[in-house]
């Protein structure tokens, strides 16, 4: 019996020791998603993100611009710096990438100006490019226009169309991309916008996100392949009848490539 009462005491001070030293254990709260979304140091040496820095607000403080690489997503930040080195949110918005379209080059500041410049370009249409120049006016983030680059065609005597779009768009309001006003019809282009006349041939090269393409023996996607072209790459176009184009590549071999793996300046 007394045996029984030693092991019931026992058993009964190790429960309260072991309570007693719990009561010290303070358990700490993970970061929330949001949280780790909202802090600059998130995005570094992050392999979906690049970071540029200039002063976007003109305080004279170097301010941090974040952004999906290429192919990575849409997410854009801006981190405003202080003068204790810190970054504070001020706009999370989209860096106008498009999947399979639009891909973003690089973010440029606007000389005399608060805010920044975005360049895309949508490679598979051959030359046709984007500046998205967004301003800080009175603490309102202004889409103030969009400045559209393409070429009439691709015929030797192609004309190149620059059209500056005014938008005026507050992209903190719900529904902002639906307001934005696109590059003028083919038919008005010419009396719309600023018409540049191409002194050089016209240049074509491979641009495919997978990093090549393949040059094929007749004009299907099922057709013996001949080589395989990497992107960047050169070609020589023979005949640009329907949607595949006869070329040339650099080792000359001739054969055909889909017109949407093809670009040209």
């Amino acid at each position: 019996m007394k045996n029984i009462f030693l092991f019931i005491a026992l058993t009964l001070g190790f429960t309260c020791s072991s309570q007693h030293k719990n009561k010290g254990i303070v358990k700490l709260r993970q970061p929330s998603a949001e949280t780790k979304r909202s802090s600059f140091e998130t995005y570094i040496n992050n392999e979906y993100y690049f970071i540029k820095t200039f002063d976007v607000n003109k305080d004279g403080i170097s301010d941090k611009i974040v952004s999906n690489k290429p192919y990575q997503g849409e997410n854009l930040f801006i981190f405003l710096g202080d003068k204790q080195g810190k970054y504070i949110l001020a706009l999370e918005t989209r860096n106008f990438s498009e999947d399979g379209g639009n891909v973003i080059n690089d973010i440029l500041p606007i000389s005399g100006n608060k805010g920044f410049t975005i360049k895309t370009s949508f490679p598979d249409r051959g030359y046709y490019e984007k500046e998205y120049h967004i301003i800080l006016d009175n603490n309102t983030w202004l889409l103030k226009n969009i400045i559209y680059k393409t070429m009439s065609d691709i015929s030797q005597d192609a004309v190149k169309y620059i059209c500056d779009v005014p938008q005026d768009i507050d992209i903190q309001k719900s529904g902002w991309t639906d307001k934005i006003i696109p590059i003028p019809e083919e038919n008005v282009r010419a009396k719309k916008c600023r018409v540049e006349k191409s002194q050089n041939k016209t240049a074509f090269y491979i641009q495919d996100s997978d990093g090549f393409t393949n040059l094929r023996k007749e004009k299907n996607s099922s057709s013996q392949i001949l080589q395989k072209i990497n992107t960047g790459e050169q070609v020589e176009v023979l005949n640009q009848n329907g949607d595949w184009w006869l070329v040339v590549s650099k080792e000359g071999k001739k054969g055909y490539v889909h017109k949407s793996r093809i670009k040209f300046e």
